[in-house]
């Protein structure tokens, strides 16, 4: 989206219906004017409906008629707004319509960098856990490199989605926040990130909105970056906990031919992803130490 990125509170404004007619037109217009921009502000729209879902089975409350009355429909199914919000409807309907054809032509393949952590044997956050392992002293103004920005994001989901496993809500609060943050700086991130503030509110449930929320993440600041720093957060939690299962699974496998062969990472990190790899195909039992020490590598490389 052209233009300084849109303040978050201003989009809160928008989805919780506190803007005036006006108002929502001209940042409804804003939005739709790139197709990022606009896929970024659908999957906004349905996490929200998502959140107000839970927030109803929850208390049996009628509909709020303060609420956007946006869905993003599902494949080949009509798009219905409700009658109020008329205007800001007419401009949304054209923005929802172009990012559900725009997610079509992509394929459901996409991954889902949530993925590593479903792939734990046991979730959670351990206790005292370094969730900083590329911390390092960068110059006053000095701007994350994008794909650094992107390993951080991916980590910080994977962090998210350990704490919301296990009810950790301080943990998924910290790590959601982190998230919004990181993403605060790309362009056309305001949806992503109101929608992360809302996810850090609710200590990371409902699922629903998470995995949109991860999607978009990805989609923002790099489906490659997300994918390395999510898996290489899971690998040190995995080796942590000697959990050979997930070092065991395809998508390990994977993520690590991906690593070890991405000429665009430091050497370092593609160095410990070779390390990683020699260490699996070793005799015996894996050496839990150099498992947990080279995926941290790999993030202090490719995140720092």
């Amino acid at each position: 989206m052209n233009g300084s990125p849109i303040d978050p509170e201003r989009l809160g404004a928008l989805l919780d219906g506190r803007l005036t007619g006006r108002e929502r037109a001209e940042l409804l217009a804003r939005l739709a004017a790139s197709d990022e921009g606009v896929e970024v502000f659908a999957d906004a729209l349905a996490v929200q409906g998502e959140l107000e879902d839970e927030d109803r089975r929850a208390a049996g409350a009628a509909d709020d008629p303060r609420v956007l009355p946006f869905r993003r429909p599902a494949r080949g199914a009509p798009w219905r707004p409700g009658p109020r919000l008329a205007l800001a409807a007419s401009v949304a309907a054209v923005a929802v319509g172009m990012a559900a054809w725009g997610l079509a032509r992509r394929g459901a393949g996409d991954d889902d960098p949530g993925r590593y952590a479903a792939l734990l044997a046991r979730p959670g956050l351990p206790a005292g856990w370094d969730a900083a392992p590329w911390t390092a002293a960068r110059a006053a103004g000095e701007t994350l490199d994008p794909r650094a920005r992107a390993v951080r994001v991916g980590a910080r989901i994977t962090d998210l989605e350990a704490a919301a496993a296990t009810r950790d809500s301080v943990a998924a609060r910290r790590a959601a926040a982190e998230v919004g943050a990181l993403l605060g700086a790309l362009p056309a991130a305001g949806p992503a990130t109101a929608v992360y503030d809302e996810i850090g509110r609710r200590a990371g449930e409902p699922e629903a909105a998470r995995e949109r929320g991860r999607r978009t993440a990805a989609r923002l600041a790099g489906e490659e970056g997300v994918a390395l720093g999510a898996w290489a957060e899971a690998a040190r939690l995995a080796a942590g906990r000697r959990d050979e299962a997930f070092f065991r699974a395809r998508a390990t496998r994977k993520a690590l031919d991906r690593a070890a062969g991405d000429a665009a990472l430091p050497p370092d990190a593609r160095a410990a992803a070779e390390r990683i790899r020699a260490a699996l195909a070793a005799s015996g039992a894996p050496d839990w130490g150099v498992l947990e020490r080279e995926a941290a590598r790999i993030l202090a490389s490719a995140g720092g």
